[in-house]
């Protein structure tokens, strides 16, 4: 029903009024059950159908999909969105196995790019922080948090690696992890609001892995200054709700899920007895 009612919207600005209009009137059982509903449907389409994505419902995916959390705000990501057909098919040159013809089919790929110098996003994001009130000491500290955490500098990132080794029995202090995995993980929260934004739409998407990432960077002009964590292929799927492939299972949530300690025991979380 949401979904129905914003793609009805004209253009941009008026889907994104909508949407806000919308979930303001929902209470929190509403929203509670709709996006309840919208994770748990939510599998990897496998065959996608010719029809275009309408800009307007494009646009407001996109839009939501910047709503994702990043470390400090820095956003250290950017997304091609690939969707001539002529694009795809050089882009399919890059992906492995069937994941090729998945980008044929696709009217939409989604390309997310991590960015590698993420300090070189500080100016604009302090001027981002200045013009929205942000307090100078906020704005100034950016710097210093941002190669602290991200692990950007090679030197840098083994120095910050000894001292975290030295000091941690001592205080807490930041772990060094390299700068690939940090803006891999803030690039990954923007790829799941995607995912999670299009299935609000009605939309199908399929996450991959499975390519060339060499080839990806130069098919579509992306700088070394990126890596390429995932490419999503997102479009109508070809085959009825009903028809699709059924979700993949999970494992017990009490495998996964720890209670005051690694290993601590949630059954009774899950109503189950626990297992001595």
């Amino acid at each position: 029903m949401f979904a129905a009612r914003v793609q009805r919207c004209a253009t941009p600005s008026t889907a994104m009024r909508a949407s806000t209009r919308i979930l303001r009137r929902f209470d929190h059982s509403d929203a509670q059950e709709s996006l309840r509903q919208l994770i748990a449907a939510r599998t990897a389409c496998r065959s996608f159908a010719s029809d275009p994505v309408p800009d307007d419902v494009l646009a407001d995916v996109l839009r939501l999909t910047q709503r994702a959390p990043s470390g400090f705000n820095m956003q250290p990501y950017a997304c091609v969105l690939v969707r001539q057909q002529a694009d795809r098919e050089r882009l399919a040159e890059a992906m492995l196995a069937s994941n090729g013809r998945k980008v044929r089919e696709a009217p939409v790929v989604a390309v997310f790019a991590a960015d590698l110098e993420p300090s070189r996003r500080v100016p604009r994001i302090q001027k981002m922080m200045h013009d929205n009130g942000a307090s100078a000491e906020a704005v100034n500290n950016l710097p210093h948090y941002t190669r602290l955490f991200s692990g950007e500098g090679e030197l840098a990132g083994g120095i910050r690696s000894l001292i975290s080794t030295v000091v941690s029995p001592i205080r807490a202090v930041p772990s060094h992890v390299p700068t690939i995995a940090w803006s891999f993980k803030q690039t990954a929260f923007a790829a799941s609001a995607f995912l999670h934004a299009a299935s609000a739409y009605g939309l199908a998407t399929c996450p991959m892995e499975g390519f060339d990432e060499t080839r990806v960077k130069h098919a579509l002009d992306i700088p070394d200054r990126y890596a390429i964590p995932v490419v999503v292929c997102c479009g109508y799927p070809s085959a009825p709700r009903g028809a699709q492939a059924a979700s993949s299972p999970r494992l017990h949530p009490t495998e996964v899920f720890f209670d005051g300690k690694f290993g601590g025991s949630t059954a009774s979380l899950f109503g189950l007895e626990d297992e001595q």
